[in-house]
């Protein structure tokens, strides 16, 4: 019986290395979702820590006050700004999720199709491997019979 050889192994490897690809792209794409959920966080904390300041100041002079007006406006857009970007790597993440998960299918599929030309071509070898141990006993058998009737 000859060695397994599958046609498509080439096409296999390639389809696992882009799968490969497309799944270290998605933990980037979460990679960058997480990281800019942690910044909107710091952001806020930021903010949170900069009016408790103002708030506990005993005696907050009036640039002080007259400051925290601008510097509102400007965390309120920092942070817009930030969900923003926020969206638009989740966006990108649910969009890769589904590229891995393609390539993924794919992969899988070409995999199921080695795994069926294997189980055949075992089937023929063992098939091939029955044949000649029944010849092999048939041909003892004779082998036996002419045996005998030579004596």
């Amino acid at each position: 019986m000859s060695k397994f050889h599958f046609r498509l192994e080439k096409v296999l490897d390639w389809y696992r290395k882009q799968c490969q690809i497309e799944e270290q792209r998605l933990r980037m794409c979460s990679d960058r979702v997480l990281q800019t959920q942690a910044e909107i966080e710091r952001h806020q904390q930021e903010v949170l820590a900069r009016q408790m300041e103002l708030i506990e100041c005993p005696m907050p002079d009036t640039a002080e006050l007259a400051a925290l007006g601008p510097f509102r406006r400007g965390a309120r857009g920092q942070e817009k700004l930030l969900r923003q970007k926020l969206r638009t790597y989740e966006q990108e993440l649910v969009r890769q999720r589904g590229v891995a998960q393609l390539a993924r299918r794919r992969q899988r599929l070409v995999e199921n199709l080695r795994e069926r030309r294997l189980s055949e071509h075992q089937y023929e070898a063992d098939r091939e491997m029955e044949e000649l141990a029944s010849e092999t006993h048939l041909a003892g058998l004779v082998r036996a019979l002419n045996a005998k009737a030579t004596i």
